[in-house]
């Protein structure tokens, strides 16, 4: 193992002015130098950690990992941990694998309590110094959304980036990140809890912390105004089993604001109806004289997606219902309808993949299985339609491998490239996450996605609506509340402008 000099970072941010941006993309680490190179030294390891580079700014720590091999950090076949002496003083906390004073340590898969030979899943944090009483209701576990982790890429990869919160106070643990720097140390155990890899530890000096008060968000321009020469504003959203129906408030509210004139809806039930959400549109103020349409999936067992727009739309035969190719009577969460307009007509598509699991598993070769079935009915539709676009949204579910993304996209544009992926990010530009639930055991992600045919289609804006991004400025103009997002679903909106161009 090899450690480099004790120098702060020289960052090159990617999205956003102030920060690195957790995406999954690492271009904008190109200038933060490594800080360790652990040599490859578990070959028979679920990892081989490789590279690691730390970084701080004025509010948050980073850090990049090399794991050597292509897995999902919320799906390891063991338990990996971030040791952090997060004060920088080893005189506090306490010693954990080697590093004293241990204060903070980040769980990746952590261990299965109930059956540990079997791999656990998600994330969690521990405060070496504070243990939470069970029988006291005012003592709390402590869980990522505490120090606001976020990782990407949230499907299966080589390399993660992770980012923490600076100053944040855990109970009787020190405040973090907030002296003149901090020591880490990855620990990587098997399912019998031996150590199968690990790093030595090394210090990080931390940049200068932000003033509170500069937090504050600046956005001078409205940040929900459709971009110039918007021909039609596409919105994906996983509405929460129906929660569109049964807590309608956050979803009124946010519709007002985007205004959006075409929604992929997932995550409706099979009590739900097209003429539910028919109504439930036009009963939106200032929406009572808009024609709504629907078309309201027949296939996904007791959750179905649906097609929503203001403009003319037609019923597509081969997505009716498409089912699984290995069990016919299994139908696959999927709808779609062509959209008309003086401009060209569209392919909407809204679907919903199979849920959970890690690469290579039974749930993403399930996920395989239904983009494979959705992919020829979308080639049988752009066959039996004229067809000048095609937009497919929805919740992919990409917590394993990134296959499921990349097989729907393949040769469905105009000239029979793959579809492009819409480069949404949150309205602070700081992660392109697009679900988040402090009660589940996993880190905010990317599940959601937009693709479209990039020769006849050109994003003019593109973002994840997450209420609490907006200024309370923009929050009292759009009449929206801080809280709405989370209220409404565990997933954000996902919005893009597009304008129509000539294939």
């Amino acid at each position: 193992m090899f450690l480099f000099p004790f120098v702060a970072a020289t960052i090159v941010f990617h999205t956003h002015a102030d920060h690195l941006v957790m995406d999954g993309q690492f271009d904008d680490w190109a200038a933060v130098p490594v800080t360790i190179v652990d040599p490859a030294d578990a070959p028979g390891g679920f990892v081989d950690v490789g590279e690691v580079r730390l970084a701080s700014d004025a509010r948050f720590v980073y850090l990049l990992v090399d794991f050597g091999r292509v897995v999902n950090a919320q799906g390891f076949d063991g338990h990996a941990m971030i040791l952090l002496d997060a004060d920088g003083d080893p005189a506090t906390g306490k010693a954990e694998h080697g590093l004293p004073g241990t204060d903070l340590i980040i769980d990746l898969t952590p261990p299965n309590i109930k059956n540990p030979t079997q791999p656990g899943v998600g994330m969690a944090i521990r405060s070496t110094t504070y243990t939470p009483d069970p029988n006291d209701p005012a003592s709390r576990k402590l869980i990522p959304y505490d120090i606001d982790l976020h990782f990407g890429p949230t499907h299966a990869g080589q390399r993660m980036e992770f980012r923490l919160d600076r100053g944040v106070t855990l109970p009787a643990t020190p405040a973090l990140f907030t002296g003149a720097q901090f020591t880490a140390k990855l620990v990587c155990v098997d399912l019998s809890g031996k150590v199968i890899d690990e790093t030595e530890p090394v210090s990080h000096p931390l940049a200068t912390r932000a003033p509170v008060d500069s937090l504050s968000i600046d956005q001078p321009n409205d940040p929900l105004a459709p971009a110039p020469g918007t021909s039609l504003r596409v919105m994906c959203w996983n509405a929460e089993r129906g929660a569109i129906l049964t807590r309608p408030l956050p979803y009124v509210r946010s519709f007002n604001a985007l205004k959006p004139d075409v929604i992929l809806l997932q995550e409706l039930t099979d009590k739900n109806s097209a003429e539910q959400i028919v109504r439930f549109m036009q009963a939106i103020p200032g929406q009572e004289n808009t024609p709504w349409n629907v078309i309201f999936g027949s296939g996904g067992g007791d959750l179905r997606t649906a097609v929503v727009t203001r403009l003319n739309l037609q019923p597509v035969k081969a997505l009716q219902t498409v089912s699984h190719e290995d069990r016919p009577e299994r139908t696959i969460r999927v709808s779609g309808g062509i959209i008309e307009s003086d401009a060209g007509r569209l392919l909407a598509v809204s679907l919903h993949l199979k849920c959970c699991g890690r690469a290579g598993d039974s749930s993403d070769e399930t996920r395989k299985q239904e983009v494979r079935q959705i992919h020829a009915a979308i080639k049988a539709a752009m066959a039996e339609h004229s067809i000048d676009g095609v937009v497919i949204a929805g919740d992919f579910n990409l917590v394993g491998s990134r296959d499921p993304v990349e097989m729907v996209a393949a040769g469905l544009d105009i000239d029979q490239s793959a579809l492009s992926i819409a480069d949404a990010y949150q309205l602070d530009g700081l992660t392109n996450a697009t679900w988040a639930d402090p009660d589940q055991p996993f880190a905010p992600g990317r599940l959601d996605y937009i693709l479209f045919t990039d020769q006849s289609l050109r994003p003019m804006k593109q973002f994840v609506f997450e209420s609490g991004d907006l200024s309370t400025k923009w929050q009292r103009h759009h009449g929206i509340a801080s809280d709405d997002s989370a209220e409404a679903s565990d997933h954000f909106p996902v919005v893009v402008d597009f304008q129509w161009i000539s294939p």
